[in-house]
């Protein structure tokens, strides 16, 4: 697994405070503000991004009084305005204790050992919490696995603590985070008695609810070369080039929170998988998704769906010659140019 949950109090504290010096940075416009909260409201000093607009995002850091955690209350105003702040979305991150029952956490990508702001999915709705299963279905991002000291557990990837484009990206996952609760309506929020509960288990087997395609969150990057993005966002960019590539189908393509996508030609249906490295492992692991949902899917739509995989090239000739020829599982493959734009290569082999 390439991430690793950090869950060390004393180097979670230094995180946040390199975190805190980032925000401070790209976010210059101060202001005291009255900050509202399901459990009431407070004044605190806010950074905006910038002194004008009507929906500008903004942040403002603070401890409670017991010293256990930093709190990072993020959310989208009007500077200059008396009307109180609504938070989009807390981080709280354990510097004392450690505890999964805080929403913010650092995970390590250790093939490089860059850190990753990520959240649990631990969001409150009124004074209740959505449970994790009902936001992970509603939210347009692409779940990730770390490898924790109590199994493998996921979450939602933010950005790169030492990226530069770091606010852009927590301002971007705040306003999608808050439109994914504002579309799930009260009687769907209920309180998650299990706020640490790890991603294996029987909910994995079965796929969540199919629905028509959906954009999942990407990150908007210029990046040198493939080796430098660590948390796939661009997963969702490759995910909506497949389903652009497939407009011409006879019914509009679909997915749910682990199926990346499902196509349908005139006669027969399509499982996707898509990798943003074509390493052994990340094959393996495409072969075993595909496994796992074909029976889903074949049960649903009353077809055994052609199975597919998306990667950025060939694997090597050996596993490629096993996937192909002995699997019968299709290898497409992407090419993704400096400024994000990706095509998608082999399509005719679906034909």
């Amino acid at each position: 697994m390439d991430y690793l949950e950090i869950d060390q109090p004393d180097e979670l504290a230094d995180l946040n405070k390199r975190l805190s010096e980032t925000l401070k940075r790209g976010l210059r416009h101060a202001e005291t503000r009255t900050v509202g909260t399901p459990g009431g409201s407070f004044r605190a000093k806010v950074l905006f991004q910038s002194g004008r607009g009507n929906s500008v995002f903004w942040w403002s850091g603070r401890q409670p009084r017991d010293k256990s955690a930093m709190t990072n209350l993020f959310g989208h105003g009007m500077p200059g305005s008396s009307d109180p702040l609504m938070i989009d979305v807390q981080f709280n991150i354990p510097v004392v204790r450690f505890s999964r029952r805080r929403g913010g956490a650092f995970i390590r990508h250790l093939p490089s050992g860059k850190i990753i702001l990520a959240h649990r999915g631990i969001v409150a709705l009124g004074h209740g919490r959505i449970s994790k299963h009902i936001l992970f279905e509603k939210i347009d991002i692409t779940l990730r696995e770390a490898e924790t000291g109590s199994g493998s557990f996921e979450f939602l990837p933010i950005g790169e603590l030492g990226s530069p484009k770091l606010v852009l990206d927590i301002g971007r996952f705040s306003r999608q985070l808050r439109l994914s609760v504002q579309s799930t309506k009260a009687k769907g929020a209920k309180i998650d008695g299990d706020a640490s509960r790890p991603a294996t288990g029987n909910q994995s087997v079965l796929p969540a609810k199919l629905r028509e395609y959906f954009d999942e969150f990407s990150g908007h990057r210029n990046l040198k070369s493939r080796q430098e993005t660590v948390a796939d966002w661009y997963h969702g960019k490759v995910v909506r080039a497949l389903r652009d590539a497939l407009s011409d189908s006879p019914r509009p393509a679909m997915k749910s929170r682990e199926i990346d996508l499902i196509g349908f030609g005139a006669k027969k249906t399509f499982l996707f998988e898509v990798k943003t490295s074509a390493n052994t492992q990340s094959v393996y692991t495409a072969l075993g998704q595909l496994a796992v949902h074909a029976s889903a899917v074949a049960l649903q739509f009353k077809t055994s769906p052609v199975k597919v995989i998306v990667l950025p090239e060939r694997p090597i000739p050996r596993l490629y010659e096993i996937v192909t020829r002995k699997l019968k599982v299709v290898v497409l493959t992407f090419a993704r140019s400096a400024k994000g734009h990706v095509v998608i290569h082999g399509l005719k082999q679906l034909s």
